[in-house]
């Protein structure tokens, strides 16, 4: 059984991300007969990395657009070489959830052992 990322946008250009244990074609069929807004489906195709993590930071990013004043929150799990400039970087120019990322603060950044 696959996994499949379901991302459901609205009219106000928010957005939510789900993951379903579906293949792509089961996945859109269970967003088409719950979910409203528009659906896309992505299905994983292959894994990178490995499961064996001894230590990561758990990292909380705030981003968001001066101009609309438009703001979201981000959890994520980044390696323990990686620091807030990093994180910054990858975050800057992006869009996310319908916010052109122009301004971004790291709010956490914790060393944990898994």
């Amino acid at each position: 059984m696959g996994k499949s990322l379901i991302v459901n946008k609205f009219d106000n250009g928010s957005a939510i991300n789900t993951y379903v244990p579906a293949d792509d074609e089961k996945a859109q069929a269970f967003a088409d007969a719950v979910m409203d807004g528009e659906t896309t489906v992505f299905t994983e195709t292959s894994k990178s990395g490995s499961d064996a993590v001894d230590e990561a930071r758990t990292c909380t990013v705030m981003y968001k657009n001066a101009d609309s004043g438009k703001k979201d929150y981000m959890n994520i799990i980044v390696p323990t070489s990686k620091h807030e400039g990093d994180v910054e970087d990858v975050f800057n120019g992006k869009t996310i959830n319908g916010i052109v990322i122009d301004e971004v603060h790291v709010i956490g950044l914790r060393k944990v052992a898994y």
